[in-house]
């Protein structure tokens, strides 16, 4: 009973690992494209010129985010999710013996 305790919280960490992940790298897309819809607004530039301009001011950042090491930022973030994960797989270790 415990051993199974003990991996439902390991499953329930390592979804909140995925989560923040998936929010990290959608929020940061997320940004980019609302700045460009925003700023040719702000200009006052409307219809599809405006379309247009957004498309030409994303694309460069959107590709750049293929290009990024999202290790670090990521390396990090699963760092901390592994210093909550390995005491909870000792305790299974311990408990499958």
């Amino acid at each position: 009973m415990r051993v199974a305790l003990l991996r439902a919280l390991r499953a329930i960490v390592m979804a909140g690992f995925v989560v923040c992940v998936a929010a990290f790298v959608g929020l940061s897309v997320y940004a980019v494209l609302q700045f460009g819809l925003w700023w040719p607004t702000l200009a006052g530039i409307e219809g599809s010129t405006r379309l247009v301009l957004a498309a030409v001011t994303m694309l460069p950042f959107l590709l750049l985010f293929t290009k990024l090491n999202w290790s670090r930022p990521l390396g990090w973030l699963s760092g901390r999710f592994n210093r909550m994960v390995e005491p909870i797989d000792r305790a299974i270790a311990v408990r499958d013996r």
